[in-house]
């Protein structure tokens, strides 16, 4: 598959308004994003995210470098009808439905209308807006907003979503139906370019992970790449085994005792002294690296 999105030597310098003084958003970023794929771009706040999916989209101009889509460059527009997009601060007009807001939406991508409402029951039905498909945007929930910014975006059936923190702030069922509908797109062959900072809700869907870290990416790989194949174990007890094992590997937490094995064959070496020395093993368990350790070890380098 090839190469939706290609970013080249792109840096943003940004000028201070009052001083003047140049403020660096993106320093020489390049990455790139196969067809397909859900793309995850990681970052704290202030990391630059934003910023590059505006360049990207030819919203803003790079400083230098640049960006192609669909194999030509974004300021030439072509692929225009081929993208969805969900802004990071998507405010729509109270007054409006989610109906009215889609009508609008949809003939500006040059839906005809027979396709048009058939999208537009489709898609509300995706997200889950079915039933308040009538009621005004003001009455929604922050929650119920992000979901229709997510039916906005993808109801020309685009061949990339850019998605920019279109959980934040969402209820636990709102996540669970946009993390669907990622899942779903994917199966479907659309790619997904997702900016989040739920880490958690990323490594349930992405395929590739970047890290941003002030203004320039710091790793990017696949799930299989970034998260280690543990073979790690954490051994609980509850008794204290200072006195017993002169070389004791654990450590005290709340009202318990834990080591951590390394390997199961450091696991078994572990469970045989404690057996020797008859003390009873509480739990044995799996320790799993998640995203989240991963993302903290990279930026935490960088500090």
């Amino acid at each position: 598959m090839g190469a939706v999105v290609e970013v080249v030597g792109l840096s943003k310098v940004y000028k201070h308004f009052a001083s003047g003084e140049g403020i660096t958003a993106l320093d020489n970023v390049s990455l790139s994003v196969v067809e397909g794929e859900v793309f995850a771009l990681l970052g704290l706040n202030g990391a630059g995210k934003t910023s590059l999916i505006k360049i990207i989209l030819d919203l803003v101009r790079p400083t230098t470098g640049h960006t192609l889509l669909f194999g030509n460059k974004a300021s030439r527009r072509e692929w225009k009808g081929q993208v969805g997009y969900l802004p990071e601060m998507f405010q729509p007009p109270k007054d409006y439905t989610s109906e009215s807001l889609l009508t609008y939406f949809g003939k500006l991508s040059g839906l005809d209308a027979t396709n048009l409402a058939h999208r537009i029951n489709e898609t509300l039905e995706t997200v889950g807006l079915s039933e308040v498909r009538t009621k005004t945007i003001g009455s929604f929930s922050k929650g119920m907003v992000l979901r229709l910014g997510v039916a906005q975006a993808m109801l020309h059936k685009p061949r990339i979503l850019f998605l920019d923190e279109p959980t934040d702030g969402m209820d636990p069922l709102g996540r669970k139906v946009i993390r669907e509908l990622i899942v779903q797109l994917r199966r479907e062959g659309s790619t997904v370019f997702l900016n989040s900072h739920l880490l958690s809700e990323v490594e349930l869907v992405a395929s590739k992970v970047a890290i941003l870290n002030r203004g320039h990416v710091v790793v990017v790989g696949t799930l299989e790449e970034l998260l280690p194949r543990d073979n790690r174990f954490e051994i609980e007890i509850d008794t204290d085994p200072t006195r017993l094992l002169p070389r004791s590997e654990f450590m005290p937490r709340g009202d318990s005792w834990i080591a951590i094995a390394s390997a199961p064959e450091h696991l078994k070496r572990i469970l045989a002294d404690l057996d020797a020395h008859d003390i009873r093993v509480a739990g044995v368990r799996p320790v799993r690296t998640t995203l989240e350790d991963v993302f903290f070890s990279y930026i935490h380098r960088e500090l």
